[in-house]
């Protein structure tokens, strides 16, 4: 009998140890690769275009946005900033930026899907 109990014993600790190691691995945040986002992209639904570029340590956003009457072209910059692995940028409010790298294609919420512009 005190055989099985130290078998359960040991048992236990090896899952509380797995545990530990498992919620660990989950708060652990993969980072973007920020420079796969480098680039030009364009909406897949007509909103204006982007820009990413890297400045020094910085990566920044401009979009390019058309306003008043001869619609010129008016371009915002914004920094790209990361918190707990989520990418946003800071307009007056948060815009969540996520990156599906098999499909190279860039998602801006609420602004939907962007594809990387031909050179």
């Amino acid at each position: 009998m005190n055989f099985n109990r130290r078998q359960l014993l040991l048992m236990g600790s090896y899952l509380i140890g797995l545990a530990g190691i498992m919620l660990q691995a989950c708060t652990e945040v993969k980072g973007t690769d920020r420079d796969k986002l480098c680039g030009n992209w364009e909406s897949v639904e007509g909103k204006p275009d982007v820009l990413i570029y890297r400045e020094g340590e910085a990566y920044k956003v401009t979009v390019f946005r058309k306003s008043g009457k001869p619609r010129r072209l008016k371009p915002k910059t914004y920094l790209l900033q990361e918190e707990d692995g989520n990418l946003f940028i800071h307009t007056g409010f948060r815009i969540d930026v996520s990156y599906n790298e098999a499909a190279d294609v860039l998602t801006f919420s609420p602004n939907g899907d962007y594809i990387r512009k031909e050179k």
